[in-house]
This record gives C-alpha cells, sequence and structure tokens, in this order.
C-alpha cells in the first residue's frame, strides 16, 4: 500500500470545512503557506509547511541585540514553520503519520490519522481533529 503515495509532493492549498453548507472552501487563515511533503514508499514520510514570506525572513540581527518584543516576535514567527519526520502506515483510505521527531517537541511520538484520496498527480491530506477551530484538507500536487 506505501507504493500507492510514493513521491514527493507540493503544497497547492489549504480547504477548511464550511460546516453549515458541508462543503470544502478554501482557507483564507492558511493562504499563502507553501511547503512539501515525501513518501518513500517503504513506510516512512516528511513534511514541512511554512507561512508567507518565511523564507524572505531577515534574521541577520544577532539574537542577543533583540529586544523582548522581537524576541517574541521571532519566537511565534519560527513557530509557525512546522515540519515532522514520521514512520507511516497507509491503508485504502488513510494514512497513519507516527511521528519521530517534529519542530514542536509535544508531538514527538504522537500519530496523526489523515483521510486521504489520491487521483492522477493530486493528492487530498484531510484531517480527522480540528486545527485552528476548523477540519482541513491540504491539497498536494506530485512533482516530477
Amino acid at each position: 500500500m506505501m507504493e500507492k503515495l510514493r513521491g514527493m509532493y507540493r503544497l497547492e492549498r489549504f480547504y477548511q470545512l464550511d460546516t453549515i453548507h458541508n462543503q470544502w472552501i478554501p482557507s483564507p487563515a492558511w493562504e499563502g503557506y507553501s511547503g512539501y511533503i515525501i513518501y518513500d514508499g517503504v513506510g516512512h514520510m516528511a513534511i514541512h509547511l511554512s507561512p508567507k514570506g518565511y523564507k524572505e525572513t531577515d534574521v541577520s540581527k544577532p539574537i542577543d541585540s533583540l529586544n523582548s518584543e522581537e524576541l517574541k516576535a521571532r519566537a511565534r514567527y519560527y513557530q509557525s514553520n512546522y515540519t515532522y519526520f514520521a514512520n507511516a502506515k497507509v491503508t485504502d483510505s488513510f494514512v497513519i503519520h507516527s511521528k519521530l521527531s517534529a519542530t514542536n517537541p509535544k508531538e514527538w511520538g504522537t500519530e496523526s490519522i489523515r483521510d486521504f484520496t489520491l487521483t492522477n498527480d493530486t493528492l487530498y491530506l484531510t484531517t480527522r481533529e480540528k486545527i485552528s477551530q476548523a477540519r482541513l484538507r491540504l491539497m498536494w500536487i506530485k512533482l516530477r
């Protein structure tokens, strides 16, 4: 089953569930995020998500020169960058990510279950839990 997802994908868009109309709509809260996800085909995966403008962030000022508010702002921004590595187990309709390491230390050793659909080169991963008070669906495009 793991072979089914094998490859590297680029994040195309975040959607959130509109519970009133029961349909997926583009999520304004996640607009501009970029990222990649990779499945090696033998039971491992990795993901990286970052907010709009993250790679252009000016980090040239040494940490020791920042005041308290600047340090807090930098820490919050770094926290918005999200990465983890995991063992992955695939079934017909969902994948389990058993996290080995993550940018958030509290997630080490935890699992994320994602429902998925794969059509041609488009992979949709859907959260089962709410993130920022919404169910999310991420659209990924396979790289060639």
